[in-house]
């Protein structure tokens, strides 16, 4: 007679974990990342870029989102910011990504898992974030506008707010500020008209002894001024400017950024 032996069967409980919903909100920022396979190339060439670019600026009309930075100069990924100005973020990305394997059809595979998405909560956060950004090479202007691709004008919403802001970029440095002027920190004194804002920079000036266009060619003592003016004033960065010697709200937000 054979002995059939016992035989205990263990069962494991395997606990998968959920994926982890991603962080959006209503008119919302956000820092993208999408690698390819590994071993694999996104871009094997310019053309590829330009492809993309051209893909992007298509897209972007599409959803009417906007975009603040890209980052095509790694081979195998790429990076963008983007503010999705209302739509679904995870449609964007979907219908981008979809429209880039069809274009890349005939190497298989190319994207490893889902994009990457970082909320940037702040304009503070913002600015961090672009800092890195280095904009595409103009050779990649394969018929497109790199100004129509990337926007210098960002809308962006806080993230415990549901109003829009609008802020500028400079250019150069990457540093946003917000386009409105602060609340005045005294509204006895507030400077709420372009009159009376010259008015006053008339009596700054006198102050010091200056006509006022020798007063403005003075930079160190303009930005003195301008760094206090604001902080009385709601008047517009551009209207700042233009009291100030014609400067651009670029221009006024590097005299801020660098002087905070």
């Amino acid at each position: 007679m054979t002995t059939v032996p016992f035989c205990c069967i263990v069962v494991l409980e395997v606990m998968l974990m959920p994926r982890k919903a991603r962080e959006k909100i209503p008119y919302g920022t956000y820092e993208i990342e999408q690698r390819g396979v590994p071993g694999k190339r996104i871009f094997e060439s310019d053309e590829d870029r330009a492809k993309f670019l051209d893909l992007l600026l298509e897209k972007k009309r599409q959803f009417n989102f906007k975009i603040y930075g890209v980052m095509i100069h790694d081979e195998t990924c790429y990076r963008l910011v983007v503010y999705d100005h209302g739509s679904d973020i995870s449609k964007i990305m979907k219908s981008i990504n979809i429209s880039l394997s069809y274009l890349l059809k005939d190497r298989g595979r190319v994207f490893k898992d889902r994009y990457r998405s970082t909320l940037i909560k702040t304009p503070e956060a913002l600015t961090e974030v672009l800092k890195a950004f280095k904009p595409p090479d103009p050779v990649l202007n394969h018929g497109i506008s790199l100004k129509a691709l990337i926007d210098t004008e960002i809308i962006f919403t806080l993230a415990d707010s549901h109003k829009e802001q609008i802020l500028v970029l400079d250019p150069e440095t990457h540093e946003v500020c917000m386009r409105e002027g602060p609340h005045c920190e005294n509204t006895a004194d507030c400077i709420r008209s372009y009159e009376k804002g010259q008015e006053i920079l008339q009596e700054i000036a006198g102050e010091y002894g200056l006509a006022l266009d020798d007063f403005l060619a003075n930079k160190a003592l303009r930005n003195e001024a301008l760094l206090k003016f604001r902080k009385k004033t709601t008047l517009s960065l551009k209207d700042i400017g233009l009291l100030f010697g014609g400067l651009s709200e670029s221009a006024v937000c590097k005299i801020i950024s660098r002087t905070k």
